[in-house]
C-alpha cells in the first residue's frame, strides 16, 4: 500500500492560532514594558518637584534664619500643602506635606548662634508600578534635608 501525503499551500488551523498567540504575548509584553516605563517617568517626575519645592522651602526658612527672624510663623497641624502634579485645568492631582523643625543648637557662641533645621516633604505613593508587594495600599513617600545656618550677633 502507498501512502500518497498531499502537501497543501498555505497554514493549517493550528499553525494560525499558534502564531496569532505568540504574536499577542510577545505584543503584550511590549505594551507592559512601555507602561512601566511610562510610570516611572511620571515617578521621576513627582520627585524631581517635591525636590524643588523642598529646596525653595528649606532656603526661605535659611533666609529668614540668617536675617534674624526669631518667629516663623505658625505651622498648620499636619504641614503645609504643596501641589506636586495636576491635571491639564490646573487641579492637584497628587500633593504633598511641608514640614519644618527648627532649633537653636547648644553649640552657639558669643558672635553667632547655630540653628538645626529639618524640612522634610511627604507625599502619598500610589502605587503606581506593576508587580509591587504591598499594591493594594497607599505607601507614604518622603524627601528630606537637615541642615544648618549660622545667624551672626550684632
Amino acid at each position: 500500500m502507498i501512502l500518497k501525503l498531499y502537501h497543501n499551500k498555505g497554514f493549517t488551523l493550528i499553525e494560525t492560532l499558534l502564531g496569532i498567540m505568540l504574536t499577542g504575548i510577545a505584543s503584550s509584553a511590549l505594551l507592559l514594558g512601555i507602561t512601566q516605563t511610562k510610570l516611572n517617568l511620571e515617578s521621576i517626575r513627582v520627585k524631581e518637584k517635591a525636590h524643588q519645592e523642598l529646596k525653595e522651602y528649606t532656603e526661605n526658612i535659611k533666609s529668614m534664619v540668617a536675617s534674624g527672624v526669631d518667629s516663623f510663623g505658625f505651622e498648620p497641624p499636619g504641614g503645609v500643602d504643596v501641589t506636586l502634579t495636576s491635571d491639564s485645568k490646573g487641579n492637584p492631582t497628587l500633593t504633598g506635606k511641608l514640614h519644618r523643625e527648627i532649633r537653636k543648637s547648644s553649640a552657639s557662641g558669643t558672635y553667632s548662634i547655630f540653628y538645626y533645621i529639618h524640612t522634610y516633604l511627604i507625599w502619598q505613593d500610589k502605587g503606581r508600578f506593576f508587580f509591587q508587594k504591598n499594591a493594594d495600599q497607599d505607601n507614604l513617600d518622603t524627601l528630606e534635608f537637615k541642615s544648618y545656618q549660622v545667624r551672626f550677633s550684632q
